[in-house]
C-alpha cells in the first residue's frame, strides 16, 4: 500500500500569514479500513497524518524547500467527527511561527490545522516540526514535495 496524503494543493500562501489548503479522498476498500473501525470510517491516525503532511508541506514551502520538516510533537489534537472513505476531505494549515533562522542547524516550526468533511470539522491539531538540512540532497527534486 502506498499513500499520498495530499491529492491536490488548492491554496498555498507563503507571503503574509502563511497557509495552505489541500484536498484528500481516501479510497474505499483500502487496507486501512479493515481494522476495528470497519470499512465506513477513516481511522483517526490517518486524519492526524493528513494534518501532519499538510502542515509539513506548508513549512517546507515557507523554508524555501531547503529543510526537511519532521513531526516533533503533537501539542494538541482533537477529533470532532467522522470521515468516511470516498468522501473528499479538506485540510487546512497555518504557520504559527518559526524558531531559528537560516543559519541555525535546525529550525522549529509550529502549525495549526483542521480537517473538514462537507464543511464540518472532523479533526484539529497544533503540531511542532523540527526542520533539518539533509546534506548533499536536493529536497525539491523529490516528486512528492513539488
Amino acid at each position: 500500500m502506498r499513500y499520498r496524503f495530499i491529492d491536490e494543493v488548492v491554496v498555498l500562501q507563503t507571503d503574509g500569514p502563511a497557509r495552505i489548503e489541500v484536498r484528500k479522498t481516501f479510497a474505499a476498500g483500502d487496507d486501512a479500513f479493515s481494522g476495528p473501525l470497519g470499512p465506513d470510517q477513516v481511522p483517526n491516525s490517518l486524519l492526524l497524518e493528513l494534518l501532519a503532511m499538510t502542515g509539513g508541506h506548508l513549512v517546507f514551502r515557507c523554508l524555501d524547500r531547503g529543510r526537511l520538516p519532521l513531526l516533533l510533537k503533537v501539542q494538541e489534537c482533537r477529533f470532532e467527527g467522522r470521515a468516511r472513505p470516498g468522501v473528499p476531505l479538506q485540510a487546512r494549515a497555518s504557520l504559527n511561527g518559526l524558531d531559528g533562522d537560516g543559519s541555525a542547524p535546525t529550525v522549529v516550526a509550529e502549525t495549526s490545522g483542521e480537517v473538514l468533511a462537507a464543511g464540518a470539522l472532523v479533526a484539529a491539531a497544533r503540531l511542532l516540526f523540527v526542520c533539518v538540512r539533509v546534506p548533499a540532497t536536493d529536497l525539491a527534486a523529490f516528486g512528492a514535495l513539488r
